[in-house]
């Protein structure tokens, strides 16, 4: 055969190398070979454009490998839209196809095929050459149909998110056509004069029937229902099992539902590519594919997805043998049920002898769980709890390979009773009574584990201690747990044991001694703190011969029901945490704890109380205040805070003080920040049995709240308020009585004082006398207004001066006086005569003689001082033309001065110095001075009067007083 094959591969190539060399063109033209017979047709349901073509003979007969370039063009042959390389190898009778799927409706447009080949085959390289291209091949539209149409009609379906392509095709030429999609209207883009393309992206889904679209032209409608779903996703978790190795079971996940309508649901089916089979499957998540008697091991599976939208596919590969998952055949069965044993026994399949099984046994006891396993199909439960529920469950797998656990196969069973195991937990009251004591047994059902069974009654059993020995018994019912029996005083020791349908369990000794209650007198009781988790108790160990040690307490101690409890401890614990959930905040619980010896006789350790949480008082402090002062009070108060029940240990009260204007606290108080951010001073009394407190440091007349709370641990109780206001401090009413006395009579003393001040102002400070305002005014005579007060020099009359002891001077020598002060023996005047009417000046001035200036003047030094006295020419007394000029503490002039020259009055001094040489000189008509003890009147010398003085020297100048002569001007 092979022999044939080569020959004839010979001969084609001599026939190709002859037809070559007859026609002398090469090699070339017989591995050329264009297409031939091109057919193009329209698959309207995809959309597809299907192209299909051969090429000469001779390719096939060489199994030539060729590229084929296929170009498509739309509407005219300048638009082309796609351009596609398509290879294979030829095979013999075999048409070459290939279809092109389109975005824009075929129906819309003509579409038009050219292809041209080359041969890539490695025999002969020298032929990759293309061909020409083949005619164009037409596929028309239905644009010139000269009918109204929507492209695709009728159906179409699409992917949520993908753009959808649709056209409209009008009757004549540039028809003006409308598209809507769901009522919204769009814009379209013009393909030719009939033909108008619409694009909508992205769409969504509406709903299962689909969303509308149409074309409207004029009055008419042509539309089509868009069916719009999910993508149809590929199939996770693919795999296939079997569990009796008859049917093979396969599996998947779907993914999400892509929304398309009932009548276009996502198709799936099975393909085994070793047995070339394949199953349609009829659910969407599982499939069934039956196993033949002579079964292969290995399978091939190909899981195949589809709508009408999309396609696809998962495999698997597998040994059926070792993806086996067991099952059981009917329930377990238990068997040879007693006390602490149990049989198993079950069945499961497949049973094909070539496989081993592991079997895993689950056996739950009150929650708690034993596991086993085995390879076997049954097993034997020991060590079981008696009369105890129990709960099992069997599953298996595969030993040899692990697939999978089979379903749990479960069942439920009681063991039978046994005898009690333990000793009952016992404890006892003793409450002396008239001649002996009433003593209260209790004690706390066996649990469960060692009850072993029902619990019918409790025997006790009373033996007396004492030199008679004396054994009492009775009987208790299963559901009570304590029993009451009045003994002597003699010693008892007292056994109680539980009783079930399997016989009793270990008797439980306690010794009853009335010697045990006295001592509970004399042993004082302790507080305790409690915790989140309960009251935390502690003892000090005792004597080696302790076994236990026994704590004892009332769940609800203020109710009849007492609900007594009791915990046991082992010698080697002196500490522990009581926990209840019957304890409550703000309940007072007392604790008992007792050492129990070896003898089985209880003895009195402690006794404690203490609070799991305390909790503020349920009272109110009732306040007064008393002794109220400036800056102290007494506060008062009655409560019922001491009465029972009592939520916390009653510490004793806290003081609130709180000042309308804020102050400091002092030390004796703590400065307390409440939530509101409010400040106040707390005290804080200790003695829970007083019932006053002194404050002191307030303000005097300061207002001040005052709150009182008994406290506990857990807080403050209710407060009794009280506000008051302190009054004036002590010495203020003294300081009143002293003060308002002085005041007032300081004021009665400055209103006589202002009454009298001008006299004591006479008295003794005289005032010095003014010129302007002087008595002499009233004396002259003016020439013009004889009302004015202050004398005017122009109007004044002036006196004459008589000059005694006229000195001889020289005209042309000017005259120099000078005064020692030290030498004034007698005061020297000036004495103002009147020299006529002929002999007046318009200015004039006043000298006034006081004797009270020379005595200050000669007190104070001034006096003794050499004034010098300048003297001009001699005039006459009756020359007007110059003034008198003296020193500023004698005469200075009063009236018209020369230009720039200001003119005043001023005081000249009464005691005219006595001159040189003319020592007691004096005039002997002129009064003494009293050592200037008054005041004398001045005078007024005119401007241009002038003083004589003697030539000789130091002569005084007398003057006739104006009081003597009573002259007025």
């Amino acid at each position: 055969m092979a022999l044939f094959l080569n020959l004839q591969t010979v001969f084609l190539l001599a026939l190709m190398h002859f037809s070559t060399y007859r026609t002398g063109k090469g090699s070339s033209e017989y591995l050329v070979y264009p297409p031939e017979s091109i057919n193009v047709s329209i698959r309207s349901d995809e959309q597809c454009l299907d192209i299909q073509w051969t090429v000469h003979l001779h390719n096939y007969t060489l199994n030539l490998k060729m590229i084929f370039q296929i170009d498509i063009y739309r509407s005219t042959l300048s638009n082309t839209v796609e351009n596609k390389n398509y290879t294979t190898t030829l095979k013999s009778n075999e048409t070459l196809q290939w279809c092109w799927h389109s975005v824009l409706p075929l129906e819309c447009t003509s579409h038009f095929v050219r292809i041209r080949s080359m041969v890539d085959d490695e025999r002969f390289p020298e032929s990759r050459i293309w061909s020409s291209w083949s005619p164009p091949v037409v596929s028309k539209g239905q644009e010139s149909s000269g009918e109204f149409h929507i492209f695709p009609n009728d159906i179409m379906y699409a992917e949520e998110d993908s753009s959808v392509t649709f056209c409209c095709i009008s009757r004549t030429d540039n028809d003006k056509i409308e598209f809507f999609y769901e009522d919204r209207y769009m814009q379209g883009i013009k393909l030719s004069s009939r033909t108008t393309m619409f694009e909508v992206k992205n769409v969504a889904f509406v709903r299962r029937q689909g969303s509308n679209a149409y074309c409207k032209l004029d009055s008419s409608i042509d539309g089509v229902v868009l069916y719009v779903g999910g993508v149809l996703e590929e199939p996770k978790d693919f795999s296939c099992q079997t569990r009796d190795l008859e049917t093979l079971n396969c599996t998947w996940h779907p993914g999400r539902d892509t929304l398309l309508p009932e009548h276009l649901p996502n198709n799936y089916s099975l393909f085994e590519w070793f047995s070339q089979k394949k199953v349609n499957c009829v659910h969407r998540n599982w499939c069934a594919w039956q196993l033949a008697p002579d079964m292969q091991d290995t399978y091939n599976f190909t899981l195949m997805a589809e709508n009408k939208l999309r396609k696809r596919r998962t495999s698997t590969f597998f040994n059926v043998n070792q993806q086996v998952q067991p099952k059981f055949v009917g329930e377990i069965s238990i068997e040879n049920v007693d006390a602490t044993e149990a049989t198993l026994r079950w069945q499961i399949i497949p049973n094909q002898k070539n496989l081993t099984f592991l079997c895993q046994i689950e056996v739950y006891d009150n929650e708690k769980g034993i596991e086993y396993n085995t390879s076997n199909s049954e097993f034997t439960l020991s060590g079981l709890q008696p009369y105890t529920a129990h709960s099992v469950r069997v599953r298996c797998c595969i030993a040899s390979h692990f697939w999978k656990w089979s379903e749990w196969n479960s069942k439920n069973f009681t063991t039978k009773e046994d005898t009690p195991s333990g000793a009952l937990n016992i404890w006892r009251i003793v409450e002396p009574v008239s001649g002996g004591y009433n003593v209260k047994i209790f004690w706390k059902p066996l649990p469960t584990f060692q009850a072993n069974g029902k619990i019918l009654n409790y025997s006790i059993a009373m033996e007396t201690l004492g030199k008679v020995p004396k054994v009492d018994i009775f009987f208790s019912d299963s559901d009570s747990n304590s029993t009451e029996k009045i003994i002597d005083e003699q010693p008892y020791q007292i056994s109680v044991a539980a009783i079930n349908s399997a016989g009793s369990s270990i008797p439980s000794v306690i010794v009853v001694s009335g010697n045990t209650e006295k001592s509970i007198q004399n042993i004082k009781e302790d507080r305790v703190n409690g915790t989140r988790d309960g009251i935390y108790l502690s003892w000090k160990p005792d004597s080696e011969e302790t076994e236990s040690y026994v704590v004892d307490w009332c769940n609800y101690p203020w109710d009849a029901i007492c609900d007594f409890q009791w915990q046991k401890f082992g010698s080697n614990i002196t500490s522990a945490i009581i926990r209840s959930a019957a304890f409550q905040s703000g309940v007072r619980y007392n604790f008992k704890i007792y050492g129990l010896s070896t003898k089985h006789e209880p003895y009195l350790l402690a006794k404690k109380t203490g609070y799991t949480q305390e909790l503020a008082l349920d009272c109110k402090p009732e306040v007064t205040v008393d002794n109220l002062a400036s800056t102290s009070l007494t506060l008062n108060w009655k409560d019922n805070c001491t009465d029972e029940p009592q939520y916390g240990f009653f510490k004793g009260y806290h003081i609130y003080k709180k000042p309308e204007v804020e102050e400091p606290c002092d030390s004796e108080t703590e400065k307390q920040v409440f939530s509101d951010n409010i400040v106040v001073c707390m005290y804080t009394v200790s003695d829970t049995k007083q019932k006053t407190f002194n404050v002191k440091k307030l303000q005097p007349n300061s207002t001040y709240s005052f709150e009182v709370k008994a406290f506990t641990g857990g807080g403050d109780s209710l407060a009794g308020i009280i506000k008051v206001t302190t009054g004036t401090h002590e010495n203020t009413n003294l300081m009143m009585t002293i003060i308002l006395p002085m005041a007032l009579f300081s004021l009665l003393l400055i209103i006589g004082l202002n009454l009298k001040i001008q006299w004591v102002k006479e008295k003794c400070f005289p005032d010095i006398p003014d010129p302007y305002k002087s008595s002499v005014l009233s004396l002259m005579k003016f020439k013009g207004n004889i009302h004015q007060a202050i004398l005017n020099t122009s109007d004044c009359i002036p006196d004459a001066i008589e000059v005694v002891n006229k000195p001889e001077i020289s005209k042309t020598q000017g005259l120099r006086t000078i005064l020692v002060g030290n030498e004034i023996t007698t005061p020297a005047y000036l004495y103002l005569l009147p020299v006529g009417k002929d002999a007046l000046d318009s200015q004039a001035c006043i000298c006034f003689e006081n004797f009270t200036y020379c005595q200050a003047a000669s007190d104070s030094g001034s006096c003794s001082q050499n004034q010098m006295i300048p003297t001009d020419q001699m005039m006459s007394v009756e020359s007007s033309e110059h003034l008198l000029k003296v020193d500023k503490d004698y005469i200075r002039p009063f009236g018209n001065t020369p230009a720039g020259e200001e003119v005043s009055l001023n005081y000249v001094s009464q005691l005219a110095p006595t001159m040189s040489g003319d020592k007691g000189n004096s005039s002997p008509n002129l009064p003494e001075p009293a050592h200037c003890s008054e005041y004398k009147m001045q005078m007024v010398i005119p401007a241009g009067l002038a003083l004589s003085f003697p030539p000789e020297g130091d002569r005084p100048i007398s003057v006739a007083s104006l009081d003597q002569l009573e002259k007025p001007c």
